[in-house]
């Protein structure tokens, strides 16, 4: 057993008390497993946080309280060490939905009285067998388009209930392997900068080669998912291109981990750019630089990418170009309510 199988391991609790969703057992559980001064990163508008207690009392606690019969379900589970010469840290990695009956309001978004679900990306840095540093995503607009109250542009990619990988390996359990990590990750790694080479005149860069023809591309909501080189093309690749420039891609600042066939990236911020062109999210070039924050997994089939969940902060991102996605929510159910 490694120290990657332990820390799946430890993780377990955390899971298994999101999943039953208690609320007094599962304040213990993030009072226990997260250092009390463990920095802890979510998407806008949750921000940063300080320590399993806030993060019960800003993030779980208000969610359940909406969601009462909340329960998470999750896709991938999987750990290794920071990849890259230097790099140090031991890393686990989550991917799954919330699901739940959505009763009462959660950041101002109206409940539907329905069944829903959000995906979550989840990457915790472990030490001495605490969570000591976690970055997350939780795909928020997610509940936006189920409550029938859509206050962003329309996306190009189609919206579903993405599934877990299609191997039926995504919570990982054998052994881990450094060999078979390390060339999952350098798979990754050189896709991405192949990606980095292409530009308006050259959308399809970074595909080729690199992943299987019918690979699925899970985006976040505001984007969409894709499938095949064709659509990854038209629904990402293309709209990125064609309206951002100066768009760098910091992955030497990030950390790629890997377990087998299983890749997670996560950067904060993963990359900037400037909008300066149409297409990108349908939206008119606003000329401002932002930061972009993401959280990725791949699965590897025979040296290829055959699966990719994608996690931006799209809610961070309509912030930094001056569009607030909440302020239009509100005023859109103001509308709704006097009509």
């Amino acid at each position: 057993m490694s120290i990657h199988d332990d820390n799946k391991e430890l993780i377990g609790s955390l899971r298994a008390g999101l999943r039953a969703a208690e609320p007094q057992a599962l304040r213990h559980i993030a009072r226990q497993l997260f250092a009390p001064n463990a920095q802890l990163r979510l998407g806008h508008p949750l921000g940063e946080m300080t320590g399993g207690d806030q993060l019960w009392q800003r993030a779980y606690k208000p969610l359940l309280d909406a969601l009462p019969d909340l329960e998470r379900n999750d896709f991938i589970v999987m750990a290794g060490p920071r990849w890259g010469k230097g790099k140090s840290g031991d890393w686990v990695g989550l991917g799954g939905h919330f699901i739940g009956t959505f009763t009462k309001p959660w950041l101002g978004i109206r409940p539907t009285g329905k069944p829903v679900f959000m995906r979550y990306h989840e990457y915790l840095r472990i030490e001495d067998g605490k969570v000591v540093e976690m970055e997350a995503l939780w795909d928020i607009p997610q509940l936006m388009l189920q409550a029938d109250c859509w206050p962003m542009a329309d996306q190009l990619g189609v919206e579903w209930m993405c599934p877990g990988p299609s191997n039926g390996k995504g919570i990982s359990s054998e052994p881990f392997d450094a060999e078979a990590a390390t060339q999952s990750v350098q798979a990754v790694w050189d896709m991405l900068h192949d990606l980095k080479q292409g530009d308006a005149d050259n959308p399809d860069r970074g595909l080729g080669g690199y992943w299987h023809q019918n690979a699925p591309w899970y985006g976040p909501t505001g984007i969409g998912s894709a499938r095949g080189h064709a659509g990854i093309s038209n629904v990402v690749l293309k709209s990125f291109r064609q309206g951002l420039s100066d768009n760098q891609r910091h992955l030497e600042e990030g950390v790629f981990f890997g377990d087998h066939d299983l890749v997670a990236f996560t950067g904060w911020p993963s990359g900037t750019a400037v909008h300066s062109g149409d297409g990108f999210l349908g939206l008119a070039p606003t000329g401002k630089r932002f930061n972009r924050r993401s959280l990725d997994f791949w699965r590897i089939e025979d040296g290829k990418i055959r699966e990719n969940w994608v996690m931006v902060d799209m809610l961070d991102l309509y912030r930094q170009l001056g569009l607030d996605v909440f302020a239009r929510m509100h005023a859109m159910n103001r509308t709704d309510a006097a009509a």
